[in-house]
Parts: C-alpha cells; sequence; structure tokens
C-alpha cells in the first residue's frame, strides 16, 4: 500500500483533494453549509487512494478515448492500432490510459491545481499528445477545463470523457434533456441508435433508484440537474464541445451513480466507416492543433423540490 500524495484545496466553503500519481482524479468534493459537510461527489476511501483503485474515486478524466474499445483494436488512416486492456481477463480497452498514469503539477494556489500529462507515441498508441486540466474552486462551484494538443507530426484519434460518481438514495433525481439512445449488445458495444423510453423521464426527473440504466444518450443539451430532495440541496453541472453525449450509469442497489459527459459513444473509433461522426462523436487532431473543453459543476442548497 502507497502513500499518495493529495493536492487539497479550499475556497468559498468548498474543499476538494485530487491525486496526481492517479490521473489526477478527484477524490473529495465537499461543500460546508450551516455547520455541515456536504458530499456533492461520492467520496473516495484512502484505502482506495491507497491501493490506487481508479474506479472508487469521485471522479476522473477518460482520455485518449471514453468508454471502450472493442478488443482493444481499431484502424485508423490505413494502420492497425491495438491497445491492450489493462483489466484482467477483460478483452475492451476501457477508458482510455491517462486515468491510469501519474500526472505532474504544473502549478498549484490555494484555490486552483493546473496538472499535465505528456504521451510520446509507442507502439500500443502511437501518437504524441499533451494534456492539461485545470481544477479550480470559484464562487459559485468547480470549473474543469481540459486542453489537449497533438505534439507529434501527423493526425491523431482523440475523445475524452468525465466520470463523475454522485452519492444517491431513494430521494436522488436527475434531469436532463437528451432525444435518443444506443442500444448495445450484451457486451455494451453499440448497434442501434433510436428513441428511447427513459428519455421522457429524464426530462420530467428520474429517481437514480427506480430503474438501473447503462446507457449513452444523443442529441443532449449538455446541461444535467441533480436533486437531493431529502436534503434540499442540488446540483447543476454544465458542459462544452465536444461533449455531445450522455452517459447514465446507476447500478441497481448501489448507493452512487454516474452521470457522464462523453466525447464519444462505446467503440467509436470502430465505427467511423458506418456512421456519420455526429451520432458517434470522436476527433482527428491534426499536428499541431489545441482542442479545449470545459465542465462545471454549480452546487446549492434550499431549493424547492422541482
Amino acid at each position: 500500500m502507497n502513500q499518495r500524495n493529495i493536492i487539497s484545496l479550499a475556497y468559498a466553503n468548498q474543499e476538494l483533494d485530487i491525486v496526481p500519481s492517479l490521473g489526477a482524479a478527484i477524490a473529495r468534493y465537499q461543500v460546508i453549509h450551516q455547520g455541515k459537510a456536504y458530499d456533492f461527489l461520492r467520496r473516495a476511501s484512502k484505502g482506495a487512494i491507497d491501493q490506487g483503485v481508479i474506479s472508487e474515486m469521485a471522479s476522473f478524466l477518460m482520455a485518449p478515448w471514453a468508454g471502450r474499445i472493442q478488443n482493444g483494436t481499431f484502424n485508423y488512416q490505413g494502420k492497425d492500432i491495438h491497445y491492450p486492456s489493462s483489466i484482467p481477463n477483460f478483452p475492451h480497452s476501457m477508458h482510455g490510459f491517462t486515468r491510469d498514469k501519474a500526472w505532474h503539477i504544473v502549478e498549484q494556489t490555494a484555490q486552483m491545481a493546473l496538472l499535465a500529462f505528456n504521451h510520446s507515441e509507442n507502439h500500443d498508441w502511437p501518437f504524441s499528445f499533451e494534456l492539461f486540466q485545470r481544477v479550480e474552486l470559484t464562487y459559485t462551484g468547480v470549473t474543469i477545463s481540459v486542453t489537449v494538443q497533438n505534439i507529434g507530426d501527423t493526425d491523431m484519434p482523440f475523445s475524452l470523457g468525465h466520470h463523475p460518481f454522485f452519492p444517491c438514495n431513494e430521494h436522488t433525481l436527475i434531469k436532463t434533456n437528451v432525444q435518443r439512445a444506443w442500444y448495445s449488445d450484451d457486451e455494451l458495444m453499440p448497434i442501434v441508435l433510436n428513441t428511447h423510453p427513459a428519455c421522457q423521464k429524464l426530462a420530467q426527473g428520474l429517481y437514480v433508484q427506480e430503474q438501473g440504466f447503462d446507457t449513452i444518450f444523443t442529441d443532449w443539451d449538455k446541461k444535467v440537474e441533480i436533486y437531493w430532495l431529502d436534503e434540499r440541496r442540488y446540483l447543476r453541472y454544465y458542459v462544452t464541445e465536444p461533449m455531445g453525449f450522455f452517459v447514465l450509469y446507476n447500478p441497481p442497489g448501489e448507493k452512487w451513480f454516474c452521470a457522464e459527459p462523453f466525447g464519444n459513444i462505446t467503440n467509436s473509433f470502430n465505427l467511423r466507416e458506418k456512421y456519420p461522426r455526429e451520432i458517434i462523436g470522436g476527433m482527428d487532431i491534426k499536428a499541431g492543433e489545441k482542442i479545449g473543453t470545459r465542465f462545471e459543476l454549480v452546487p446549492g442548497f434550499e431549493l424547492q423540490a422541482p
């Protein structure tokens, strides 16, 4: 078990912890209100941090893709790419690889941390890029700004997403506006895009423990509202392009759920010849080109039930 360095930020009755050596993951985001601390993200345990269990963090960035690549293999501009799965006995490469690596601290203040990750082309991922993640506490909440630059000599495929975990109970409600969803096979590989009964429920407000989903939604307005009705508190979040897809993952019986902004659907690199880019996502970043996105979380209290 390793003792990991933790960056702790504090500002405007908020506290946030980042673990640079574990994908620059967020381990805790709390707001102090009327003398009580509220977790607006599922808090990571000390054991999960020390043991490096990324799936038990509060939130982490996924890059250079989000979701799964089927069998870790795809073809890009005539070149066969194989990035092996990091999960034992699981064939599909999951959620990129920057979450599994250490990031370095570029700059840090009491309320802000700027972290960077550099990848040089290798056999597994033959594209070079530099990734920056700036996490800042503001008067209104948390802003996570991500910038990627292709520092190689050729085009590169790229996408990203955020994987936040939120606490929940039978009183937790989520609202967002989506129009369609990808239906998937038994391995969660998308097979058809169509209307979905959850779209109307999400627009009206879905109790997250009412029914389990692991679904990718499209035609999204890039806004989410989460209400903890029993505690009279809420969280609103907003994302910018290229986060055009919304993933709801709420396993039955858990005290947490995921409401995730993605820049691509699962296995999108393998679906480029079959579907238009606007319904599968993903980018091609030219040599020297830089792309940015922003993720804002705004907590609040004393709101009437929606």
